[in-house]
């Protein structure tokens, strides 16, 4: 865990309890692999996913040819330092936010790379999402440890990365663990997980799971 993390954790007011619901961003509740698939094509590339990473996923729209890694990770930094102000929210993310703010506290915690974490603000300001945004790298397990210390209420944790609901198992395992992605493009290629309790497949789905659970 970084010292920011932590930082901000210690500055959070969280109630011991009231129930808690801890969520990803990227692919949960903004979109990335769209966006960034519009991206490339205005710059003459275009993304053929093949599973759950940018691996060997960047040809050429012209010659068809796959772009090395080190060039891939180059785009995806661009487009992150670009394009965080202003990723799109996916479907049924703000209806059903605001419902279970009603009966739990929510706080999202993103492995955003620092240099983006003013534009993650922007982006979620901009789309009325006013919950603490925590910043993370690596495994999330510490972070999530942190968090529920001293928690009488039950937590969820939710994430579209299945190593991130295994590092959630492993550091804090009486919590709830939704394995979820909010976009079409990435959902399907989610791979199948042990670690985590529930996998829902909408928003939709997993404001009902946290009201069954929660309330």
């Amino acid at each position: 865990m970084i010292e920011k993390t932590y930082k901000q954790i210690k500055n959070l007011n969280i109630k011991l309890d009231l129930p808690l619901v801890i969520i990803d961003a990227d692919e949960v509740i903004v979109h990335f692999a769209k966006p960034f698939l519009l991206y490339l094509n205005e710059r003459g590339w275009a993304l053929e996913l093949n599973g759950y990473n940018l691996s060997n996923s960047i040809k050429n729209i012209k010659t068809n040819k796959i772009l090395e890694n080190r060039k891939s990770q180059k785009l995806v930094i661009d487009f992150i330092k670009k394009e965080t102000h202003k990723q799109p929210v996916t479907e049924g993310a703000l209806k059903a936010l605001h419902n279970i703010s009603k009966f739990s506290q929510i706080i999202i915690l993103t492995n955003v790379p620092e240099y983006a974490y003013e534009d993650r603000l922007k982006n979620f300001k901009d789309l009325n999402i006013s919950f603490p945004i925590i910043i993370n790298q690596g495994p999330k397990g510490p972070a999530l440890n942190l968090l529920s210390q001293g928690f009488k209420e039950p937590i969820i944790f939710i994430d579209d990365n299945l190593s991130q609901i295994e590092s959630a198992k492993k550091y804090v395992p009486n919590i709830y663990r939704f394995h979820f992605s909010g976009c079409d493009l990435v959902s399907k290629f989610l791979p199948k997980s042990l670690a985590s309790t529930h996998n829902p497949k909408s928003w939709q789905e997993i404001e009902i799971l946290c009201n069954s659970l929660l309330v």
